[in-house]
């Protein structure tokens, strides 16, 4: 309470050295709660300090810390894209026409198979843009060939989707495929599309969120690799989560994979090595893969996680090495 407060409370007692003793006495009061109200304040901050100090910690721990399973495996149906990101981490924008060769790709699904026993929770396949690759639906049959019981997302930026043929839809369907697009600022119907998802009895579900479009996102490089690989590794949000197959190889982000297409373009030479991925055929049993994906790559190097940061609304590249240096 205020000192306002506090006389309209004694004014009316007759005496004055009572009148003033029982002021000073709510006075002392008043100033115990604001105190009181003070160390709240701090506990408080203390608190949330401590349980966001925890939160990073535990999430730290959890990359250094191999998984009792993969979570989920990005694939690349498509290197290149029909949409220009700027600072593309996938650094499709860059690429050349290219897609998994189908063949490879089983071969990599049984082995995948017989090392987990079918126990990955989920495929992502994306790009690049997936439906660039036109039999993208044989690709939902080999997968769910071998692994029947996990999920299939095809992540796509949702331009092609209303150009699909009957059989594609159908195969989405007898796959259990689940549609997970980006929701990118650009002219797209997508009522048409859940039109025609509802239809076929299919999953659509925005990747980012219904109501929030695609930001820009500025991917920073160390181009002479002197970062420090163990630093990076455990602030990567993508480290031990976004895995990445690619013809046999298996990375535990899928920047290492993808740096072949910033190498060419731009004619550098950011080192890929035997140590930067684990070959699924040369790996002993599921426990070697798990042990291989949560430590730091020597590739980490020639990141710079901790710069990396949103630029706002989504811009469309310039195709120059600026949009990867800080």
């Amino acid at each position: 309470m205020d000192n306002k407060t506090i006389d309209n409370i004694v004014w009316w007692i007759p005496f004055k050295k009572l009148r003033n003793s029982l002021r000073e006495y709510l006075l002392e009061i008043n100033n115990f709660n604001d105190k009181l109200l003070e160390i709240n304040n701090k506990i408080n901050i203390l608190e949330s300090s401590v349980y966001n100090n925890y939160v990073d910690l535990y999430t730290k721990m959890k990359r250094l810390t191999p998984q009792s399973h993969i979570n989920f495996v990005e694939i690349h149906l498509a290197e290149h894209c029909n949409l220009n990101c700027y600072s593309c981490d996938h650094f499709s924008q860059l690429a050349k026409e290219e897609y998994y060769d189908i063949e490879i790709f089983e071969n990599d699904i049984r082995r995948l198979y017989e090392l987990t026993n079918g126990l990955i929770n989920r495929f992502q396949l994306m790009g690049g843009e997936p439906l660039l690759n036109k039999n993208c639906k044989g690709y939902f049959y080999i997968i769910r060939k071998y692994f029947k019981n996990s999920s299939i997302w095809l992540i796509t930026n949702g331009i092609l989707l209303p150009k699909q043929d009957e059989s594609f839809w159908i195969y989405c369907k007898e796959n259990n495929v689940e549609i997970h697009p980006t929701k990118y600022p650009i002219n797209i119907n997508w009522e048409n599309i859940l039109e025609l998802c509802n239809k076929y009895g299919i999953i659509l579900s925005f990747y980012n969120d219904t109501n929030i479009q695609k930001e820009s996102y500025k991917a920073v490089l160390n181009i002479e690799g002197k970062s420090d690989p163990f630093n990076n590794f455990i602030n990567c949000f993508i480290a031990n989560n976004c895995l990445f197959l690619n013809h046999g190889k298996l990375f535990s982000c899928g920047l290492v994979s993808n740096i072949r297409h910033f190498n060419d373009y731009f004619n550098k030479n950011l080192e890929v090595t035997e140590h930067d991925y684990i070959d699924i055929y040369k790996a002993k049993d599921y426990n070697e893969i798990l042990q291989f994906l949560a430590k730091p790559m020597p590739f980490c190097r020639y990141c710079d996680i901790t710069k990396w940061h949103s630029i706002g609304k989504w811009e469309t590249s310039k195709r120059n090495i600026e949009e990867y240096i800080d």
